[in-house]
């Protein structure tokens, strides 16, 4: 009982993570960053202007992946033991989130590495410093979207959570992979994914689990 009590409050490290991200985004959000598509100097500027906000908001947007990586903990104990021992569908939806927040741990490092070292930067120096995070981004989009298929087919499964939270995984993948409107799903789903799991997990201990159906059933 009490491993499953430490894997409850784990659960709830989805909601800390999701808290330290907005605030995070909002610190950077605060400073006078660039707007799309922003020139070398506008960012140099950027760097050197506002640089001990880019270190705090990075560091607390880092803590926030560190605690993602907790309720992966969590989310994996309920997934294989709703799965059974072989775990197929947990072992690939956890590799992909561990991989998506990797990604997310190393999102702000870009600009907080220039705003470092802002002295020793050119403009076109910056700039593409500044780009790097695209890349974190889009990969952290794709691995996300591949965490959340196999996670809402477990659901849809096994019955951890409701079916309906399993479709909507699904249909939230389905978004973060059209290159139009990805970022909106990885950027407002993907947190708002993060926070319901987590939250119904916590509620949910794992004496109240249904055990997967049957073949009979399925």
């Amino acid at each position: 009982m009490m491993r499953w009590g430490w894997e409850r409050l784990a659960a709830l490290a989805g909601v800390v993570a999701v808290a330290l991200w907005v605030i995070g985004v909002l610190i950077q959000e605060s400073t006078d960053m660039p707007g799309d598509e922003p020139t070398g100097e506008e960012v140099l500027a950027w760097y050197s202007g506002d640089e001990n906000a880019i270190l705090a908001g990075g560091f607390v947007f880092i803590l926030g992946a560190l605690f993602f990586l907790i309720f992966l903990g969590a989310l994996r104990v309920r997934l294989l033991d709703a799965e059974g021992p072989r775990g197929f569908l947990t072992a690939i939806g956890y590799t992909a989130g561990l991989g998506a927040g990797f990604l997310l741990l190393m999102l702000p490092a870009p600009d907080m590495a220039g705003a470092l070292a802002n002295d020793d930067l050119t403009a076109d120096a910056a700039l593409a410093v500044n780009s790097l995070g695209d890349m974190f981004f889009i990969g952290a989009e794709l691995l996300g979207a591949l965490m959340l298929v196999f996670v809402g087919l477990l659901f849809i499964k096994t019955r951890l959570l409701p079916a309906w939270v399993g479709w909507a995984s699904l249909v939230l993948a389905l978004v973060m992979l059209i290159p139009p409107i990805g970022w909106a799903g990885l950027l407002l789903g993907f947190p708002l994914w993060t926070v319901l799991v987590s939250v119904l997990l916590w509620m949910r201990p794992a004496a109240e689990l249904s055990p997967p159906p049957t073949a009979s059933q399925l």
